[in-house]
């Protein structure tokens, strides 16, 4: 049985790809990533120490799910906007207020970091064999 061993582009899971979302434009990497692990970790651990006996308070546990993804996994944005019409640059504290205060905006960006078919190889007709 022949089996792909390099169906994802490793580039792609960790630097994202662009995608578009009710008029933005956002560069998406795969949830999970290197990146994001190591912030889920760093961030974690800074809860931690804040509140060692782990009584954190319910905003910051959702502030820091926030924060991770902001850091981990999207990776830039274009034609974002305010409410006002104002552009908003990205940054992982813009991102991160974002997140928290647009849900479904925030739930379409994860669903979009856990689809494996955004990751994937360009395959040519060579490779593709029947199993």
């Amino acid at each position: 049985m022949a089996f792909n061993f390099n169906r994802y582009d490793q580039e792609k899971i960790s630097d994202g790809t662009w995608e578009e979302i009710d008029g933005g434009q956002f560069k998406i990497a795969k949830s999970g990533n290197p990146r994001h692990l190591e912030a889920i970790e760093r961030i974690g651990k800074e809860l931690q120490e804040k509140w060692p006996n782990g009584d954190i308070p319910v905003i910051k546990r959702i502030e820091a799910k926030a924060k991770e993804f902001a850091e981990g996994v999207l990776r830039d944005w274009k034609e974002v906007a305010n409410t006002d019409g104002d552009s908003v640059p990205y940054s992982v504290e813009n991102a991160t207020t974002l997140l928290m205060n647009d849900e479904p905006l925030y739930e379409a960006l994860m669903r979009k970091s856990r689809d494996m078919a955004r990751f994937e190889n360009k395959r040519i007709e060579s490779q593709k064999k029947k199993r």
